[in-house]
């Protein structure tokens, strides 16, 4: 049986070779985000993803794909250590937390309001509306409990169209998008210091990350191994999920 690849490619940008179900659904001609940010549901129950310097263990709550609203980790390690938090609703996607010192889940940066990164919904097949964040306050935390505060400027979010990209590893090729966090930027959203790329495959979430600062590369992983196996570690403090 011959199927055409503009139909496969059609199939893959609407999502509709994407497995398991939900209660939203973005509107006619849009896809929703979060079949890029996040391993889908019948991989991440038994698998996750092995990098170059850490892995990605994925736990979506509510675990279905996907709800309305809710939040998902990335568990660095099985142990637990290291680890960001993301949330959702039905209009945009945010960062949340993160760890501050590796081996202790009671330290962790957690922004005073949550960062938006992408928009929910998406045109198939076109890069999403870029987001200006003007207050990227943020709070220090020791065993659960805040202690100082800090900023990052201005920061400035845009999410490329998808592309048919090399993941490597054992998966191949996969309909990626690139999500570009410019931070410590100006008063006018200019002169970003920093900028973090996500790289985001349809169905596996995130399989590359680079940092570079003033244009210059400092650091990349490459996280794109998928292996068997679930994450046994925890957040102890619910004020770094919630």
């Amino acid at each position: 049986m011959r199927i055409s690849v503009t139909v496969l490619i059609l199939f893959s940008l609407s999502g509709s070779l994407w497995g398991g179900t939900g209660e939203f659904a973005c509107p006619a001609g849009k896809e929703d985000m979060m079949k890029y940010f996040v391993m889908d549901q019948s991989r991440r129950s038994g698998s996750f993803l092995k990098g170059s310097a850490n892995s990605i263990y994925t736990q979506v709550f509510p675990d279905q794909d996907f709800a309305a609203e809710g939040h998902w980790f990335w568990l660095k390690s099985a142990a637990g250590n290291g680890f960001d938090v993301k949330a959702f609703n039905r209009d945009r996607i945010f960062m949340r937390s993160t760890e501050l010192t590796w081996t202790d889940n009671t330290s962790f940066k957690r922004f005073e309001r949550d960062l938006p990164i992408a928009y929910r919904c998406v045109a198939g097949g076109q890069a999403g509306p870029q987001i200006q964040v003007e207050d990227t306050t943020f709070r220090y935390f020791e065993r659960c409990q805040p202690y100082k505060t800090s900023n990052l400027g201005t920061a400035v979010n845009d999410f490329d169209a998808p592309q048919l990209m090399d993941v490597g590893g054992n998966i191949g090729q996969a309909w990626t998008r690139v999500l570009h966090y410019h931070y410590n930027c100006d008063q006018s959203f200019n002169n970003c210091a920093d900028e973090e790329q996500f790289y985001l495959a349809n169905g596996y979430g995130l399989w590359q990350w680079k940092h570079y600062r003033k244009g210059v590369l400092q650091k990349t992983t490459l996280i794109n191994q998928i292996e068997n196996g679930t994450a046994q570690g925890n957040l102890p403090c619910k004020n770094s999920y919630e």
